[in-house]
């Protein structure tokens, strides 16, 4: 038996403030004519939170799995 990769652990984002998970960032979008759909070019280093009304710092919760 070889190495198998896990796969990377996956998160949820929370805010820093209250600990909710309804945050928001700003982001640039650009029109892609191939793909008849908005892309997303960049994402701001600003968060907001819907909870607290303001802007807050996010922090990165592993989600828990079950163990069979």
């Amino acid at each position: 038996m070889g190495n198998v990769p896990c796969p990377p652990q996956q998160i949820t984002i929370h805010c820093k403030i209250c600990g909710c998970e309804n945050v928001r960032r700003d982001a640039s979008v650009e029109w892609s004519p191939e793909l008849q759909m908005w892309e997303v070019v960049v994402v701001y280093d600003a968060a907001d939170c819907e909870d607290c009304g303001g802007e807050t710092n996010l922090i990165e919760k592993p989600i828990a799995v079950g163990v069979s």
